[in-house]
């Protein structure tokens, strides 16, 4: 079995850009707590690191870690490294760590992505024109927008801004996905009833971390 931390081509932090890219990251969560609480909360756990792999050309998740590619990163404005930040850490939270071998990778990863933008959009966040998100879907589970997106006429026009980590050819330090699945469902729950009806955490988003999704 082959995973990022084994690989010879990899080099965890080391550099001054490396460093650099992942204090600014650490920096990202300490805002948050002011402006993004839901967000802070759920990446509490998920320590963040430099990676240079071939395979990693931007960041990924595990579950447990945000793996950034230093270099890509060190390309972004701040906003737009927060917004690939902020993504991430709902991708955990949503357990797309977990691998879907039988879907098409693309369209899988555009379903997550969407369903992802609909709740951050309902939280007040930033949607730029080229982010992933179909308004015609927006209340739509992530089955049905996998399922719809296969008549989507040109979908290989629709990026996503980051990378799932079994897409990018790699497997996780932490095989045990059960035990990984329990965590986070324990820690959303946490999350939920920590900030369920105040103006930081809308019925529905709740109701989509809780699995509704």
């Amino acid at each position: 079995m082959s995973h990022i931390a084994s690989c010879a081509s990899v080099s965890w932090t080391s550099s001054n850009v490396d460093a650099a890219q992942v204090s600014a990251w650490q920096q990202d969560h300490h805002d948050w707590l002011d402006t993004k609480p839901v967000t802070a909360a759920l990446a509490e756990s998920l320590q963040v690191v430099a990676i240079n792999d071939d395979r990693l050309a931007t960041a990924t998740t595990d579950g447990r870690r945000l793996m950034i590619n230093p270099t890509w990163s060190a390309s972004l404005s701040e906003s737009q490294r927060r917004r690939v930040h902020e993504h991430l850490v709902w991708h955990a939270a949503a357990g797309d760590y977990r691998p879907h071998y039988s879907k098409d990778t693309h369209r899988w990863h555009l379903a997550c992505d969407h369903s992802i933008n609909a709740q951050l959009l309902q939280l007040g966040g930033d949607i730029p024109l080229d982010t992933v998100m179909f308004p015609v879907a927006a209340t739509w589970r992530r089955e049905e927008v996998y399922t719809w997106l296969d008549g989507h006429p040109r979908p290989a026009e629709e990026q996503s801004p980051d990378q799932l980590i079994w897409q990018a050819g790699v497997t996780s330090l932490h095989a045990d996905l059960t035990e990984l699945d329990s965590h986070w469902q324990q820690h959303i729950r946490a999350v939920v009833q920590r900030f369920l009806g105040t103006p930081c955490l809308p019925d529905r988003v709740a109701a989509w971390l809780l699995g509704n999704r």
